[in-house]
């Protein structure tokens, strides 16, 4: 009985947070192949993920976004996962939140980056466009 009891408290700790919550979803990635972004209202945070290679000295820059709709939160450099290849090209993580008064009604904007080495002048860099749909709230149905 005892081994039952321990057994149902793993499992309640595996799938409940400490607030008695259901675990949090986890944030969506979006990929260059894939640069079409859907934010919910339950979800609004999410990852652009965009390969980089640090030791050329190129980097992704922000260079647009709808600051009236969206957020920056974070960008990470994630290194590459075999360190034995000099040079390997690792990933910069791009962490956005969409405001909550943007979901009010359904809207696209796009998030632009370029990449580039910084102490470069010449504007012939890669860019990247990233199109983002925020969704509106569920509308909940009226009763007659």
């Amino acid at each position: 009985m005892h081994f039952v009891k321990c057994i149902l408290v793993l499992a309640l700790f595996f799938n409940v947070s400490a607030f008695g919550q259901a675990p949090k979803k986890a944030i969506p990635v979006y990929l260059e192949e894939k640069p079409a972004v859907m934010v919910m209202v339950d979800q609004p945070q999410f990852v652009i993920k965009l390969k980089s290679n640090a030791t050329t000295g190129f980097s992704w820059f922000l260079r647009e976004y709808n600051s009236a709709i969206i957020e920056p939160v974070s960008h990470e450099f994630e290194a590459p996962t075999d360190k034995k290849l000099m040079g390997a090209p690792g990933y910069e993580l791009w962490t956005f939140r969409v405001k909550p008064n943007s979901f009010i009604v359904p809207q696209q904007t796009m998030i632009r980056f370029v990449y580039s080495r910084p102490w470069e002048i010449d504007d012939g860099s890669s860019q990247l466009v990233f199109k983002v749909t925020v969704a509106e709230a569920p509308k909940k149905a009226v009763k007659k």
